[in-house]
């Protein structure tokens, strides 16, 4: 009876049915599905609120991240290592996974959070959705490549390569082949192998090509040998998206990675002197999507 009250009390303060009763049953009105959504994010930024006052507490509980191999073990390198300095007492599991798996892990609970690309800025679907920040996805060879050295390539000049990478479900692969293709453009064999450090044997010795985030360049690079190819061409870009179930279900650990993760982003951008890296618009209002 109390809830109802609440209900109704909130009905008339929006003067608007927010619910329609089938018999027993309960189901939102459009009202009431449009309200949800800003109602969810009132609810966060209250956890946050509370959470920006408490005193910095002992974050000494298991936190579960979720990431393909590209990015939390080269792009989101920094972050992670920053997040284990600031907070040594969380304990940090990994578990890797093909980038279009990691919103499942999520909703399965097998992991806290999750780290993961997208060439959209739509949410994962029944997850709360961060976008950290939007990068570029380059092509890089090895450095002995014949078109190592070239200036202002053309997607014409990339005919009959072959091109490997970790696995074909990755947006950034859904979005390069078919723009290839829209331009007539044939590659020579194209494999997916699994993991990073196939795909870089096969760049070495096969004198193919793979992509690679912005913020994965330097790793590439100098623990690789790859180079980035010039291109005279539009990139790929993806954005850096972190989701999770919802703030107030997460431990405090979990909750920190998330506040830190959006601070690391802002960071990142501001120390990014070619503005590569952009935010997106809504940075500024804290956390959710």
């Amino acid at each position: 009876s109390t809830l109802f009250k609440h209900i109704q009390l909130l009905e008339a303060e929006l003067g608007v049915p927010l619910f329609c009763k089938t018999g027993r049953a309960l189901s939102l009105t459009a009202q009431g599905s449009a309200f949800l959504e800003h109602a969810q994010s009132i609810v966060e930024h209250y956890y946050l609120a509370l959470d920006s006052v408490r005193a910095e507490e002992k974050l000494n509980d298991q936190l579960i991240i979720g990431g393909c191999e590209i990015n939390t073990s080269n792009s989101l390198l920094g972050l992670l290592e920053q997040f284990s300095h600031a907070y040594p007492e969380a304990r940090i599991s990994m578990l890797t996974s093909h980038n279009a798996g990691v919103p499942s892990l999520v909703r399965s609970e097998m992991v806290d959070v999750g780290f993961y690309y997208s060439t959209s800025d739509r949410a994962a679907a029944g997850l709360k959705t961060t976008l950290l920040y939007q990068e570029p996805v380059y092509l890089m060879v090895s450095w002995d490549h014949p078109l190592a050295n070239r200036h202002a390539l053309h997607y014409r000049d990339l005919t009959g390569m072959p091109f490997v990478y970790p696995h074909d479900t990755c947006c950034f692969v859904s979005e390069f082949l078919p723009k290839l293709a829209r331009r007539g453009v044939e590659l020579g064999k194209i494999a997916y192998l699994g993991g990073v450090h196939l795909v870089v044997e096969q760049v070495r010795q096969e004198g193919a090509m793979t992509m690679v985030p912005y913020c994965a360049l330097e790793r590439y690079a100098e623990n690789y040998g790859l180079v980035k190819l010039d291109l005279a061409e539009e990139p790929v870009w993806a954005w850096e998206m972190l989701v999770y179930r919802s703030y107030e279900a997460l431990r405090p650990a979990a909750r920190a990675l998330v506040r830190y993760s959006e601070r690391y982003a802002r960071s990142l951008v501001q120390r990014d002197s070619a503005g590569v890296l952009m935010l997106p618009d809504n940075a500024q209002s804290g956390t959710g999507l």
